[in-house]
């Protein structure tokens, strides 16, 4: 695999976010409170906090790397000159995908955190992999992507 299919998979699927993934960064908030207040016995400040904290780390944390790929590198976004050779991507894979890599920053969020609070970057990370994961399908099922 080459780095610039690292670099359009990157690209279209903040892409993705932005447009019908934006759902997504609510849902997860919501779920990984949840998760945080009843699996992790966190105190409820301390979950909404961490929920909500690391979510707005991994959106900014992705834009910037978009905008390092954009700006530094020179990547764009060019749609096929022949729409029959353009083939959309499942909107639950998308979903998906976008869920893991949201998850990858959700962890480093949580590793950087675990430097200064003792908690398990292990069990966070997989909290933000689990709540992710569920959001990714509640958006799929739940959102008209028409």
């Amino acid at each position: 695999m080459s780095i610039k299919a690292v670099e359009y998979f990157l690209l279209n699927h903040w892409l993705w976010g932005m447009m019908w993934g934006i759902y997504h960064i609510p849902v997860n908030i919501l779920l990984m409170m949840l998760l945080l207040k009843v699996i992790a016995r966190f105190k409820i400040v301390p979950s909404i906090l961490l929920a909500f904290f690391s979510k707005v780390f991994s959106v900014i944390a992705y834009a910037l790397t978009i905008l390092v790929l954009v700006y530094v590198v020179k990547l764009e976004f060019v749609f096929p000159k022949e729409i029959q050779s353009y083939k959309p991507i499942n909107p639950l894979l998308a979903s998906v995908y976008l869920g893991i890599i949201y998850a990858f920053f959700q962890t480093v969020f949580f590793w950087i955190v675990s430097r200064f609070y003792s908690i398990n970057v292990g069990f966070m990370a997989m909290i933000a992999l689990v709540s992710n994961f569920i959001s990714a399908i509640l958006v799929y099922k739940f959102v008209s992507f028409t």
